[in-house]
């Protein structure tokens, strides 16, 4: 289930069937906005978008291509801009986990930091850069523009239902250790999935996202110590070989 944090700080907007482009804004809270050098913060962002704009290239979740821009376009506001055509709606999903799991520190980072400097609180603060969600993050804004009529939207999980999320030691995806990804997608897959795209906001990873290991196994594709969405993997899959898709095996 999404955690209700993040489900209280969305406003969703109109998003047709077939959108074309599509706006996320995330605005701070004043406290945190003055804290922040949001330019550069804009640019760190940016690039946590390559990894899926290489993926969509390769037609992940039937994208065909992906143009991304991020900009700070206020004193408290952080505008990302998608444009493709199409636009699968499951991107918007993982562009929406991406600018999550950029601003949901765990609280206890600060701690180890307070701890680290003998609990003087004050220095602590001064050099702290997380960003603790509930408090920090006043609120983020997802609008969409395209063809066809709005259409109901589920902006947390793939293919618009929770669904099944693997959490295997090691998993064999039968006859498909020919369809092993090259090093630069699978370096896109493992920084995708550090990013936290490929689970739903507040799922817990029983393995650490991005530690997962892709390799042949015989005529099988192996991949170990993995915490991801079942459609993830699929969609995953499904831009590195032809249809249809096996089933992974736990194994």
């Amino acid at each position: 289930m999404t955690v209700q944090k993040y489900i209280a700080k969305l406003t969703l907007g109109p998003v047709p069937q077939n959108p074309r482009r599509a706006r996320l804004t995330l605005r701070y809270s004043a406290e945190k906005a003055v804290k922040l050098d949001l330019a550069g913060d804009a640019e760190t962002l940016a690039d946590s978008f390559a990894p899926l704009r290489h993926l969509a290239g390769r037609g992940f979740l039937g994208a065909r291509g992906l143009e991304v821009s991020v900009a700070a376009v206020g004193p408290d506001l952080i505008e990302v801009l998608l444009q493709a055509d199409p636009l699968p709606r499951d991107l918007l999903v993982v562009a929406l986990r991406l600018l999550i799991a950029a601003n949901d520190n765990d609280p206890g980072d600060f701690q180890q930091l307070l701890d680290a400097l003998d609990g003087d609180r004050e220095a602590a603060l001064a050099i702290y850069a997380g960003t603790d969600f509930e408090t920090e993050v006043a609120g983020i804004e997802i609008t969409a523009e395209g063809e066809g009529p709005a259409a109901p939207f589920d902006p947390f999980h793939l293919g618009g239902v929770p669904g099944p999320v693997w959490q295997a030691e090691r998993l064999l995806v039968p006859g498909w250790a020919a369809w092993m990804p090259d090093a630069e997608t699978e370096d896109a897959i493992l920084m995708l999935s550090a990013l936290c795209g490929f689970l739903p906001p507040g799922t817990p990873a029983e393995h650490e996202p991005g530690d997962e290991e892709y390799f042949p196994a015989g005529d099988d594709l192996a991949i170990t110590s993995i915490s991801i969405e079942a459609a993830a993997l699929h969609a995953i899959l499904a831009c590195l070989g032809p249809a249809p898709v096996p089933e992974p095996i736990e194994a």
